[in-house]
């Protein structure tokens, strides 16, 4: 049965664990103007989550592409195992908003980001689930620890320039090697209370949520992974960094006006598709 609520796919799963509580690990993937490689990221994280042990669904939020992004995902739909679910918005908002309303729709106790040309292969995620489940509220991915690897290297000065804004990061706000790697997990209930008070949604978000978490008290941990830099970045050098140093200002700003105190609300029209099909049960043993 397939119900049509607005414009997007939505699959919904939930499988009880051992423990007896609903155990559903989601990945959240943002998407702005991904047609050309976005399939095969998600069969990627389809394969992979179809090997694994727990329920999962895949969650794309689609950053007001103009390049027939969500049309795609939406084909994609009928042939994953994995459930995958869709949200989209008119506008270019940028990645931490797309993240913010990706956690608001995750079900997952489990919530995991990852940038949609897999820079990180999906594998890894194992590394930062097993953290959570050591205690950690958050884990984030670092090409920065030992343990790290990097086969293919950011360009000279984009590289330099991710130092520099880690090192500010790492004197206003929080004291971890690698702020802006793209893998980031978290504890269902904490992913969603961290987004649900970003204000900040250019390249300084994880700088704000890395605020956010402190002003929390979560238990952030790193963890070591491996990464190779893809070409086709939406990155672009000056005006990103300019606006992580602006961002940066804000956070301070917001934090001392009382900003992140309450959640705030997501300021857009979200298109949604919602199917039904079987939940994935894990398998035994």
């Amino acid at each position: 049965m397939v119900r049509l609520r607005g414009l997007a796919f939505m699959w919904s799963v939930e499988v009880a664990s051992s423990s007896g509580r609903a155990d559903l690990v989601s990945i959240v993937v943002p998407a702005y103007n991904e047609a050309r490689r976005i399939e095969s990221s998600l069969r990627e994280i389809d394969a992979y989550l179809v090997r694994q042990g727990y329920a999962s669904e895949i969650v794309v939020v689609d950053d007001g592409s103009s390049d027939g992004t969500a049309e795609l995902v939406c084909a994609l739909a009928a042939g994953f195992s994995v459930p995958l679910r869709l949200t989209r918005y008119r506008a270019n908002r940028g990645k931490g908003f797309a993240l913010k309303v990706g956690f608001e729709a995750a079900r997952g106790d489990r919530i995991l980001f990852t940038d949609a040309d897999l820079s990180t292969p999906i594998e890894e995620a194992a590394r930062l689930l097993a953290c959570l489940e050591g205690g950690a509220d958050i884990a984030i991915g670092t090409r920065k620890s030992p343990g790290a690897e990097i086969s293919v290297h950011q360009p000279w000065l984009r590289e330099r320039l991710g130092m520099v804004f880690t090192l500010i990061v790492q004197t206003l706000v929080a004291d971890v090697s690698d702020v802006t790697c793209g893998f980031k997990a978290f504890r269902g209930d904490v992913g969603r209370d961290v987004f649900s008070r970003l204000r900040v949604y250019d390249w300084s978000f994880d700088a704000e949520l890395l605020w956010v978490a402190r002003q929390r008290a979560y238990r952030v941990e790193e963890v070591p992974v491996r990464w190779a830099d893809r070409p086709g970045t939406k990155v672009n050098l000056v005006r990103d960094v300019v606006g992580s140093l602006v961002g940066i200002a804000r956070i301070c700003l917001y934090s001392a006006l009382g900003r992140y105190v309450d959640p705030n609300a997501i300021d857009a029209r979200l298109e949604e598709w919602e199917s039904e099909r079987p939940a994935q049960i894990p398998k035994s043993g």
